[in-house]
């Protein structure tokens, strides 16, 4: 894998993240950190795919252009989505320890 190519990646993974935080607010308010979790990897995951599907089409084909399918696309971000999930949840564990 290039480097371009993992650049663009993690762009795409970077521009879902901000609508998974926003679905995994309510979650975190009502239902705790554990709910957090998987609300994350989940619902507030495929909720930031469908926004991007519906407002972003023309981002596939820059993608497409870069020799990156959709699938590829899904699953790195995915995979991204789980490894900062883990980071996120070893930091709040840390800050619970702490007080």
């Amino acid at each position: 894998m290039t480097l371009q190519k993992a650049n663009n990646l993690f762009e795409f993974f970077k521009s879902t993240l901000v609508i998974n935080l926003a679905v995994c607010v309510v979650p975190i308010l009502f239902l705790g950190l554990f709910a957090f979790k998987y609300t994350f990897l989940t619902v507030g995951f495929a909720a930031s795919l469908v926004v991007k599907e519906l407002n972003s089409k023309n981002e596939y084909l820059f993608y497409y252009n870069n020799a990156i399918s959709k699938t590829q696309l899904w699953l790195c971000a995915w995979g991204c989505t789980f490894v900062f999930l883990v980071i996120l949840s070893f930091a709040f564990n840390f800050i619970a320890t702490l007080f």
